[in-house]
């Protein structure tokens, strides 16, 4: 028997809407059509590719005894990716619940080009251009670790933007591990499962950023650990950094240890001299600050800390001369660097921090420490944060303890919100060298408290 009309679909679909959830029935049936199929044959054609995977692998069963009961025959059903026109199999909703397959939110400066290689990074550089351009093939997944501020996040992303010069047509998802969670349990909340697992499902390089994040929060982990073995069995490329090897991350389940060690691991180590140096160089030229390169040469030799730490520091030299009026140069950038490479020198620490910034922004340093969440006080705590990760060396439990008590991740969040604006955001970056140099002003006197 053959299928001669488009009103014979529709009463397939109608026995398919009865079998399935609205949410499943609303994903991955609103855009299948109906093509004309030959003897016994259905022809379904799709919106691109991933739909035909995921129809094939999980749906096949439905379509086949939907058109059995209908149409009294046994079909072979084949899915297909549809040509860019033709009749709709039927309205499209109003809200649809399909994944969605967006370019993700990444930093434009985040690319391979822009990411400075050397001994300390190099393997890890080859290792995420051969994803991007070859997914699936060779390092899947590829895991990427280091302390906060060596470039995971640049990485993750270069790979992401990469992928997408490379395969513009398929689906990239790039997604922190925080908002990978607050994502899911709004599903939860919204009994939308099926369209936040499709979403990831669905995709053909998946980044998760901060892994360890996921630590003791089993539901999450369970979810990741579904979608990482649905990628991975389509031969997808996955890309996960985490603070430390998955082995050594604690709260983190042993099987999905073991899925993120099937691949590559690889390690971003602090920059070399050299490396440093370099570093320097490129954040000068897309800052626009007109350093001479002995000034530099100072910064990488006095610095020996993260990127972040390098950037924090150029910043520091290039406000203290602008706010000074003095000439940028070496004997300058000693001074605005006293505190580093001296164990003798006093360091800038987080209550001289509090003191600047709620002084900047008109508020009391009890403000800041507050749980007050009103942007006049979010905002400004958010800044202080921000630079107590740049310019002292405490880890974020360390500042978020100065901070009111607060935990790692919020003191994680705020910086790479901060880190993510400034580079656009003109205001931000001026209000950020703006403190800095006042903090270097004081940096001399000591006001007790944590370094």
């Amino acid at each position: 028997m053959t299928v001669q009309k488009n009103d014979r679909w529709q009463d397939v679909l109608a026995e398919i809407r009865k079998t399935l959830r609205k949410q499943q029935y609303d994903t991955w049936f609103k855009r299948v059509r109906f093509a004309s199929p030959g003897e016994q044959e259905v022809l379904l054609l799709v919106p691109n590719r991933f739909y035909a995977d995921w129809l094939e692998t999980h749906y096949r069963a439905v379509v086949e005894e939907a058109v059995r009961r209908v149409l009294g025959f046994q079909p072979y059903v084949r899915f297909e990716v549809a040509p860019s026109s033709g009749e709709a199999a039927g309205p499209a909703p109003a809200e649809s619940a399909e994944p969605t397959f967006r370019r993700p939110q990444l930093n434009r400066s985040h690319r391979l080009e822009a990411f400075v290689v050397g001994n300390c990074n190099r393997l890890a550089q080859a290792a995420a251009r051969s994803v991007a351009e070859c997914p699936g093939a060779v390092y899947n997944p590829l895991y990427v670790h280091s302390g906060v501020g060596m470039g995971k996040t640049h990485l993750l992303q270069a790979v992401c933007h990469r992928f997408m010069a490379c395969h513009p047509e398929e689906g990239v998802a790039y997604v922190p591990a925080r908002e990978f969670v607050i994502e899911l349990v709004r599903a939860r909340e919204e009994k939308a499962l099926e369209s936040f697992r499709a979403r990831y499902r669905t995709v053909s390089l998946l980044a998760l950023d901060d892994v360890h994040l996921l630590a003791d929060k089993e539901g999450s982990q369970e979810e990741f650990f579904h979608i990482f073995n649905e990628l991975h069995s389509q031969k997808r490329q996955v890309v996960v950094s985490g603070d430390r090897p998955p082995q050594d991350i604690p709260g983190l389940s042993e099987r999905l240890v073991s899925r993120l060690r099937w691949g590559l691991l690889v390690n971003l180590d602090r920059p070399d001299l050299e490396t440093r140096l370099a570093i320097l160089r490129q954040k000068a030229a897309a800052r626009r600050v007109k350093a001479p390169d002995d000034v530099l040469q100072n910064i990488a030799a006095t610095v020996v800390g993260s990127v972040r730490e390098l950037e924090g520091a150029l910043i520091r030299v290039a406000a203290f001369a602008s706010l000074s009026r003095k000439r940028l140069g070496v004997a300058v950038a000693r001074e605005a660097l006293a505190t580093y490479g001296s164990k003798s020198s006093r360091v800038i620490n987080v209550p001289q921090i509090l003191d600047a910034v709620a002084a900047h922004f008109g508020l009391s340093k009890q403000d800041l420490v507050s749980k007050k969440r009103s942007r006049s006080v979010a905002f400004p705590r958010q800044v202080g944060m921000y630079l107590a990760r740049c310019l002292t060396k405490l880890s974020l439990d360390e500042i978020g303890k100065q901070f009111g008590g607060r935990d790692h991740t919020t003191v994680l969040y705020a910086c790479e919100k901060m880190e993510k604006r400034k580079d656009e955001d003109n205001a931000l970056a001026g209000t950020l060298e703006e403190i800095a140099a006042a903090l270097n002003g004081q940096a001399p006197e000591d006001r007790g408290g944590g370094q």
